[in-house]
């Protein structure tokens, strides 16, 4: 139900965008790590369509020694890659690097407050609140460091699996410079699965809450200039770092659990 009606789902239909799938290859690699990591790997690789989701995947594959799911990704990744050179030719791989990627980079730049309200990344949330582009990449370095540092903090021991696939989704989205509301529908699925545990204090349940409406939020809080998910994404990553912490539960004998098929 919270994915279905996420506000996510409204943005990507009404921009025409791909979230519905990247979310869906995402949501489906996360559930199927254990039971069936050739197929979590193909799903893993196939993200490569929309690389920074997937940007610290490997951190967790690699302290969870799914070293099968790695592999099926890399076959998978690369036989795309083959294919599409193949297909197309080599120099399509060429002009992606040397035109595609810098274009990209020039864009996050330029585009302004016309386009900036749909990008959560702290770069463009810190351009947003007024900062010079220098200044902002160095809040989206700290952003991606302080994201890495609590990724392998949660995952290098087994810890409750919900809290710890919540870290990790919102951990991607402060890393990478180049995410976008439409892509959050996997927020739905974490909301979803926070409620489902039954639990939740209620400052929990609003931080949820927020996090579930942000992809709408931040059109209006972004032409007002007002960096509404460099607020929240970073409030409900410290607020899972904490209640990972303080823990007490020994049930959680995986990264996945039941509740993720």
């Amino acid at each position: 139900m919270f994915l279905a009606v996420a506000p996510a789902v409204t943005v990507n239909v009404f921009l025409g965008q791909n979230g519905f799938l990247t979310a869906a290859l995402l949501i489906g690699g996360l559930a199927n790590l254990e039971r069936r990591p050739i197929l979590a790997g193909i799903l893993f690789g196939m993200l490569t369509i929309k690389p920074q989701l997937g940007l610290l995947l490997p951190i967790v594959l690699v302290l969870g020694g799914h070293w099968r799911v790695i592999g099926s990704a890399v076959v998978t990744t690369v036989s795309l890659v083959a294919a599409t050179a193949a297909w197309f030719g080599p120099e399509i791989w060429i002009a992606y690097w040397h035109k595609v990627l810098p274009q990209q980079h020039e864009l996050l730049d330029v585009a302004g407050i016309m386009g900036w309200p749909i990008v959560a990344s702290a770069l463009i949330n810190a351009r947003l609140a007024g900062l010079p582009a220098d200044l902002a990449w160095v809040v989206q370095g700290a952003a991606s460091v302080c994201a890495v540092g609590a990724v392998v903090w949660t995952f290098w021991r087994k810890r409750d699996p919900v809290l710890s696939l919540a870290l990790f989704v919102t951990a991607t989205f402060l890393f990478s410079p180049w995410i976008m509301n439409y892509d959050m529908v996997v927020f739905g699925w974490i909301v979803a699965l926070l409620r489902q545990r039954g639990n939740e204090a209620f400052a929990d349940q609003i931080l949820s809450l927020a996090l579930w409406m942000l992809p709408i939020l931040m059109f209006p809080f972004g032409f007002a200039q007002i960096p509404i998910a460099l607020l929240i994404l970073p409030l409900f990553a410290a607020r899972l770092l904490w209640r990972l912490s303080n823990d007490r539960s020994k049930q959680a004998s995986s990264v996945t659990s039941p509740a993720l098929a």
